[in-house]
């Protein structure tokens, strides 16, 4: 769920999952390696990967596929 609401509280929701992500930064990740830190933390890769796009949408952070790496925004 992206947004929290009566059944989903804000930790559980997308929005409240953005800091464990950038908690990682800010030196450039592995994706895998952000994965494996935060994944005990999601539902779901699904949930993760959403969070994943909230963040490039606010321009917090970018994905170089190339490199398989997340690059935080300075």
């Amino acid at each position: 769920m992206i947004t929290p609401n009566k059944v989903v509280p804000l930790s559980l929701s997308v929005l409240g999952q953005l800091p464990l992500v950038l908690e990682a930064g800010p030196d450039p990740i592995l994706l895998v390696k952000l994965f494996e830190q935060v994944e005990n933390k999601f539902e779901s890769i699904d949930q993760f990967l959403l969070t994943l796009d909230v963040l490039f949408l606010l321009n917090r952070l970018t994905i170089d596929f190339d490199a398989e790496k997340v690059i935080y925004a300075a």
